[in-house]
């Protein structure tokens, strides 16, 4: 990796985290919009434990005026790693807002979401002063998002049992779509979801369909050949879900930009002159 991919990666992944800290501010998600939410997580682990206990999580949310602040450093240290994307001193303490902002988040979404999971990992990459360092740790994103995959597969074939059960895609299409198609009776896209009940197999076969490339993506962990096809795997997964079981991870993929080669890095770089402003420095 040299500095101009650095550059460019840094911007690219920064962009697109800063795009959903966006999304989570107008939905209210943020510390200064929770509204000092009274539920409570009732399933923690020992780390969300540690973080209620060190009292770190109430000073943050009770007092409306840190939370703002919290916010404020959020967006600022975001934008500052945006326009400056070697300095550490944007970088680290963005990367540390993130991790407590998903921990903040998982204590009050009443279950373990791991839809930040990427966004509290993912910019650790950027931390060492040498490149190669850097991307030593970005090549761990990679086996860590070619392992993870694989990972719900095994949960779902041994544990869930879901992988056994072929009408699995439509029940859960009609679980988690039947309030929309209740709430919006006249929307083309609740025409489109009839239509796919009315030919479950369908559902039932892009829902094995997904299991199984979760399970291909441990092709990774053994080469890169096959990188540009595996890239894919995640973004028709994740698109897929959201359509048809309301399941928005759409923020896990951005670990998903670690399979793309420097190769790729710099042709992107080029396309988008602005992602690559400064790498002469």
């Amino acid at each position: 990796m040299n500095t101009k991919n650095r550059i460019i990666l840094t911007r690219i992944v920064t962009a697109y985290i800063l795009l959903f800290l966006l999304l989570r501010f107008f939905l209210h998600v943020t510390p200064s919009r929770l509204l000092q939410p009274p539920l409570s997580n009732g399933y923690m682990d020992i780390t969300y434990w540690a973080f209620r206990v060190s009292g770190i999580l109430n000073f943050i949310v009770a007092h409306q005026t840190v939370a703002v602040l919290f916010d404020l450093l959020l967006f600022s240290t975001a934008i500052l790693t945006l326009f400056f994307p070697l300095k550490r001193r944007f970088i680290i303490p963005f990367s540390l807002l993130l991790f407590l902002l998903a921990l903040i988040y998982n204590n009050y979404s009443l279950h373990h979401n791991q839809t930040m999971a990427g966004f509290m990992i993912v910019l650790f990459a950027f931390w060492p002063r040498d490149n190669e360092k850097s991307f030593f740790l970005w090549q761990g994103v990679r086996y860590l998002t070619c392992l993870i995959y694989p990972l719900s597969f095994f949960w779902k074939t041994v544990y869930g049992k879901a992988f056994y059960y072929w009408p699995q895609g439509i029940g859960s299409a009609k679980a988690n779509l039947v309030e929309y198609m209740y709430v919006n009776p006249e929307s083309s896209f609740t025409s489109v979801i009839k239509w796919f009940l009315q030919h479950s197999w369908i559902l039932n076969a892009g829902t094995t369909m997904i299991v199984l490339m979760e399970l291909l993506m441990l092709t990774g962990l053994f080469t890169k050949k096959y990188d540009r096809i595996l890239f894919w795997f995640p973004v028709i997964i994740h698109v897929s879900t959201y359509f048809f079981a309301d399941v928005l991870y759409y923020e896990l993929l951005v670990m998903d930009i670690s399979l793309l080669s420097m190769l790729q890095i710099n042709t992107i770089g080029k396309r988008l002159p602005l992602l690559s402003l400064g790498s002469h420095l």
